[in-house]
């Protein structure tokens, strides 16, 4: 039974110490951080599978790069679509897509221009409807924004998770971040 008593914990979504709450599920209680709901409890991480690919948004080029290398290090895919915008992420997995629509996870910086990420989520939900998919594509939102001023926007692309990439960013503390909330995302995330 974990520790309900500690009212502090680590998430690695949000990449810091955060305020806590407990909650009941499937009999078993959980420690979620309290900005934005990830599971914080000691458990063990959910194993990811490896992905077919990864198509990824971010208008910064540098971190674009550092991000693509780190996924691959990582062993999370061997394919990893990078885009500098929004409507270059939307033609890129829109062909992907139209090609295999399963095995394949999105990656959203929040705040580029001229499309932000959430935008282009919203479109890429309009293109998997068109392309008449059974299920999302699961959404992994970046930014330095705290999660709590991005909650209401994120709701809206279900399934999706957020990550703070300024909190805790260096390789050796980004890549176990990624791993623990990507596989929330593509395990038990679908909320």
């Amino acid at each position: 039974m974990p520790d309900t008593a500690a009212p502090f914990r680590y998430c690695p979504s949000c990449g810091e110490r955060v305020y806590t709450y407990s909650v009941l599920k499937e009999g078993v209680i959980e420690i979620r951080c309290s900005p934005c709901g990830f599971p914080v409890s000691p458990t063990q991480a959910p194993s990811i599978p490896r992905l077919d690919s990864i198509v990824i948004a971010d208008d910064d080029q540098f971190f674009l790069s550092f991000l693509t290398d780190l996924l691959i290090q990582r062993g999370l895919t061997d394919h990893v679509i990078p885009c500098e915008s929004g409507t270059r992420f939307l033609t890129a997995a829109t062909e992907r897509l139209r090609q295999e629509p399963r095995g394949v996870l999105v990656i959203l910086d929040i705040m580029m221009e001229p499309m932000d990420g959430i935008v282009t989520a919203l479109a890429l939900r309009a293109v998997e409807q068109a392309l008449n998919l059974a299920q999302p594509t699961p959404i992994l939102f970046l930014s330095a924004a705290r999660y709590e001023t991005l909650s209401r926007q994120i709701s809206r692309c279900q399934p999706a998770m957020y990550l703070n990439k300024g909190m805790d960013s260096t390789p050796d503390k980004l890549g176990p971040r990624l791993e623990k909330v990507i596989g929330y995302l593509l395990t038990q995330g679908r909320r």
